[in-house]
């Protein structure tokens, strides 16, 4: 994880990012501040794939413990261990739009890597864009 927050700190002009930082209700793994003001530009948090009920729990988790009003970006980063990695991203695709803050897909980037939009849980006006990019990670 440190590795990635130095990236995405170069990465983008005026931003700090940090690892298991405080936000909301806990400490997430991954936030991407704009250092002019201190507003997040992004949030994510990092699980290592553990099936379809540990999928939609970790879901749950950002947005019920670490995401605010004010938080329109996420990502929910996964490491897959399993060998057939290709029926893990099926499992993604077709469990995603049955969590309860799921409103719509909006589409992928790459194989691996897909854009959704959800909805705070206690504003359902309130849109969250989430990615959900998911690693093979070959031990």
């Amino acid at each position: 994880m440190i590795n990635l927050t130095l990236v995405l700190e170069t990465r983008y002009d005026s931003t700090t990012a940090t690892g298991e930082t405080f936000n909301r209700g806990g400490k997430t793994d991954i936030i991407l501040k704009y250092a002019k003001d201190n507003s997040n530009l992004f949030v994510a948090e990092c699980k290592f794939w553990h099936g379809a009920s540990e999928f939609h729990k970790a879901i749950s988790q950002l947005f019920d413990r670490y995401l605010t009003w004010r938080d329109s970006k996420a990502a929910l980063i996964l490491f897959v261990t399993n060998k057939d990695f290709t029926n893990v991203i099926e499992t993604i695709r077709k469990e995603t739009p049955n969590h309860p803050y799921f409103s719509k897909s909006v589409g992928t980037r790459g194989e691996t890597s897909f854009s959704f939009q959800f909805h705070l849980p206690q504003d359902k006006d309130k849109i969250v864009f989430l990615e959900i990019i998911a690693f093979h990670y070959d031990k």
